[in-house]
Order: C-alpha cells, then sequence, then structure tokens
C-alpha cells in the first residue's frame, strides 16, 4: 500500500466511499486489509458505475481507533466486492471536510435580532454536520456574517450548545424556507465530541441502507 497501511483492527468497520469531489456514491465495509490492496463488502448495486481505475475517496469510522480518510484507485468489483489499490493517506485539512454526515434534524437557534435588539429564538432543520461546518434551512432570513447559536442533542442526555457564522445563502425552498451554509465556531474541547456525534450518525445511517 502506497504511503501507509491501515491496521487490521479496522477491518468490519463501516465507511462510507464518495468521488474525489466528495460526492457520495455507497455506505461499505472494510472486508479485509492486506499490504497492497483494502476490500470492501457493499450491498446493493450503487458502486457498478464507477469504472475501473477510477479514484475514489474512502472515510473510514471506527470509534475505537479512530476516523480515516483514504484515496485509492478502483481495481475490481464482483458480486458485491470492491477492491481498491494505490491507497493513500489524506491529509489532516482534508480529513476534517470529509467527515460531514447527513443530519435532518430540528433544533432550536438562539440570534440577536437585528430590528428589536434582543435575542430571539428560532426552529431550525440542521441537514448536514461536519467538524467545522453545518447547512441548515430556516424560514428566517439571516444576513451573511450572522451568529446563531443552536442546541444540538449529543444523545445520553447530553446537550451541546454550537455557535456559528452564516457565510453562505442557497435558494428558498416551496415551503419558504431557506437554505444556509455556516462555519463553526468551536469552543476548546468541542471538536472531540462533534465528531462523535457524527460517528455515531454515520453508523445509524450503514444500518438504515443495509
Amino acid at each position: 500500500m502506497a504511503g501507509m497501511i491501515i491496521p487490521a483492527e479496522y477491518e468490519g468497520s463501516v465507511c462510507e466511499i464518495k468521488t474525489t469531489e466528495n460526492t457520495f456514491i455507497t455506505t461499505a465495509r472494510v472486508s479485509s486489509v492486506s499490504s497492497d490492496k483494502i476490500k470492501f463488502s457493499i450491498k446493493g448495486r450503487a458502486f457498478r458505475s464507477v469504472s475501473f481505475g477510477t479514484r475514489v475517496k474512502i472515510n473510514i469510522i471506527n470509534s475505537t481507533h479512530g476516523f480515516r480518510v483514504l484515496e485509492g484507485k478502483v481495481f475490481t468489483y464482483s458480486f458485491g466486492t470492491l477492491t481498491l489499490t494505490d491507497i493513500r493517506s489524506i491529509a489532516e485539512r482534508e480529513r476534517r471536510r470529509s467527515l460531514r454526515v447527513d443530519i435532518n434534524a430540528s433544533a432550536k437557534a438562539a440570534y440577536e435580532n437585528t430590528l428589536t435588539g434582543r435575542t430571539s429564538f428560532v426552529e431550525i432543520t440542521v441537514r448536514d454536520l461536519s467538524l467545522n461546518g453545518v447547512k441548515f434551512t430556516s424560514r428566517v432570513r439571516f444576513d451573511i456574517g450572522s451568529r446563531i447559536i443552536f442546541g444540538l442533542d449529543l444523545g445520553r442526555t447530553k446537550y451541546m450548545d454550537i455557535t456559528c457564522s452564516v457565510m453562505r445563502r442557497g435558494s428558498e425552498s416551496a415551503g419558504g424556507e431557506m437554505s444556509y451554509v455556516a462555519r463553526l465556531e468551536s469552543e476548546s474541547g468541542q471538536e472531540d465530541d462533534i465528531c462523535s456525534y457524527l460517528l455515531q450518525k454515520q453508523g445509524e445511517l450503514y444500518k438504515k441502507s443495509k
């Protein structure tokens, strides 16, 4: 394997496979790791459209041994088994960007109302979340740069308030909601909790896809 060998303990780990541009392809499990290739078990037919030699990105999720992002070349795909070769590790900056999970959960958000000068509250829908950004929808119109604090239910009676700043607005939906992309302003120590939450959610998505 070029550049690195991931430990055998990653066998059986849930993973997601994306294009190098971060477009989701399918979920899978690591079935075997050797010195020059990694094999994945894939259910369904989601991978048949990817041709031999295509480079793909693999987000491997293991709550014990950590989150790994690799990139490899499609070698073979047959009867639900994908083999990748020419594996390389992804830099830390790209690892952070790659761990993005669909959430689609309601959350209560606080923001400064520019009309009243006071703190107002609104229900938002968190569409997806990463270690450094969030995409959400809301009926409230936020300006670029607006700071929002929303509560995230981490499970096991644990909650976290996350602060973010709006960076970009999307189009308005038929239901009258506007989509936003915001940058997280994580406090010290929050990143580990957010990462654990994302790993948990990714595992739940994999189970639902089976």
